[in-house]
């Protein structure tokens, strides 16, 4: 209402809201203003990180394992060990596409994936990007392995949490993050080989399963730790171990006398109840099942023709569901190039089935292991030529021992074995769809008459 000039109104000043609606209006504006701050800061970080390499598919695993040492039968191999932390830089010549090529060899085969051994451990302290960067380039993911020995000799009475930890941790400055992930490389760590052999120890009393379970348990509650305590985010990354495909009972004698399978109960049960393995987790229980249950994957090694592993493992996988497993060694012990060809197709063929957990297979081995020798000496893709190809860089060990090798280009034709066992590369590469390349230019190979070499 108008109100004259000189006369006094009575009327109250008009109220915009009532004093609910004023309070809920004020939140909401402080929420909006909230919401706006956490979009700017989110933003900025975004981009002040570049987003990096995104992560490799990973369909059917074909994998080649790969610890190829430059030791021949006649080089100074057997008076100086080199260090078998064959992702550092001093490998370059072997691994790097401007050496040898390995990683480029491994990619022509058909492969998708490289495993390694040594590459987490109390090794020499030097960058491993580069050949994680250089498997990315060529398409390759990587299974980088926890070093075993730690089990043996740094870990006390099996416990190797701390171990675990501190080497992965260290690992992450190394090469094996970028920014806050896992290098977008990496697709499984495996926690150790073939644990099972902990049993032979004289410090595992009696050779009871709890050693080897202990071990692999504690291992992967340290690379939770390692991961949690780094802000290191698990991304896709898988985690497993690879039993041998010995008898044994599981350590809760729920599986009797099971082949290589014994170790995926092992775990089943250890998770469930750490406690079996004589083990007091660090990570709270439900993190620990969670991580398990999202991350692990099962892994045995074998020698056998595969239709005898599918056969037992496969009709026993029960218990553990639709958890992907996977050969983590093929090695085809004895096998004609025939039967390797087929049993490589035939596991790649079953990969392919989305309705079975099979996960895919890692070919045994890269190279022919000559500073081993005896029974080592039936496995292997490749033996060594003659024709030297460069010098590895400096590779040092724990001890600071250091030195050179030369490395030499390779053979695919394994003269030491029968001529129907000799091509095991070009098996493989047949199964594949892949091919053989970077071998020698002429036909001289090393000596490959060797005795067996006590490490």
């Amino acid at each position: 209402m108008a109100v004259a000039d000189g006369e006094t109104s009575t009327e109250q000043p008009q109220k915009w809201c009532g004093y609910s609606r004023c309070v809920i209006a004020s939140i909401m504006a402080a929420l909006v203003l909230v919401a706006a701050v956490v979009a700017i800061i989110i933003a900025a970080n975004s981009h002040s990180a570049s987003p990096g390499p995104s992560p490799l598919p990973f369909g059917p695993l074909r994998g080649i394992a790969y610890a190829a040492l430059p030791c021949t039968a006649d080089n100074a191999c057997k008076q100086q060990m080199p260090s078998q932390d064959v992702m550092q830089l001093g490998y370059k010549t072997q691994w790097g596409a401007t050496g040898r090529n390995d990683l480029g060899v491994i990619k022509n085969l058909g492969a998708n994936t490289v495993r390694l051994y040594n590459s987490l451990g109390f090794g020499p302290a030097t960058d491993h990007s580069g050949f994680l960067d250089e498997a990315l380039k060529q398409g390759l993911n990587v299974m980088p392995g926890i070093d075993s020995d730690l089990a043996l000799h740094n870990c006390t009475n099996f416990d190797c949490y701390e171990t675990v930890k501190a080497v992965v941790k260290t690992g992450f400055s190394l090469g094996f993050a970028k920014g806050k992930d896992w290098h977008p490389a990496i697709h499984t760590v495996l926690i150790m080989n073939e644990a099972d052999f902990f049993g032979r120890d004289a410090k595992c009393p009696g050779g009871a399963p709890w050693c080897r379970v202990k071990a692999v348990l504690s291992g992967l509650d340290g690379l939770l730790a390692a991961e949690k305590e780094a802000g290191i985010r698990p991304g896709r990354v898988n985690l497993a171990t690879t039993w041998s495909f010995n008898i044994s009972d599981s350590i809760d004698g729920k599986c009797k006398q099971c082949p290589g399978y014994f170790g995926f109960q092992d775990m089943l049960a250890a998770v469930a109840d750490p406690s079996i393995a004589k083990y007091v987790p660090h990570t709270p229980a439900k993190d620990l099942a969670a991580a398990f249950d999202k991350r692990w994957i099962n892994g045995l090694n074998v020698q056998t023709p595969w239709e005898i592993v599918h056969d037992v493992v496969s009709k026993n996988y029960g218990p553990f569901g639709n958890r992907s497993w996977f050969i983590g060694e093929f090695g085809a012990l004895n096998q004609p190039h025939t039967a390797i060809q087929s049993d490589m197709k035939a596991m790649a063929e079953l990969a392919h089935n989305s309705s079975d957990p099979f996960l895919g297979v890692t070919v045994f081995q890269f190279q022919t292991a000559y500073q081993i020798g005896g029974s080592e000496m039936a496995f292997g893709l490749f033996g060594l030529g003659k024709e030297k190809v460069a010098d590895t860089g400096n590779m040092c060990k724990q001890n600071g021992e250091c030195g050179k090798w030369p490395v030499y280009c390779l053979n695919a034709n394994l003269t030491h074995l029968p001529a129907s066992q000799a091509e095991r590369a070009a098996a493989v590469a047949k199964a594949w769809g892949g091919k053989v390349t970077g071998t020698c230019r002429n036909s001289t190979v090393i000596a490959e008459t060797v005795t067996e070499i006590v490490l």
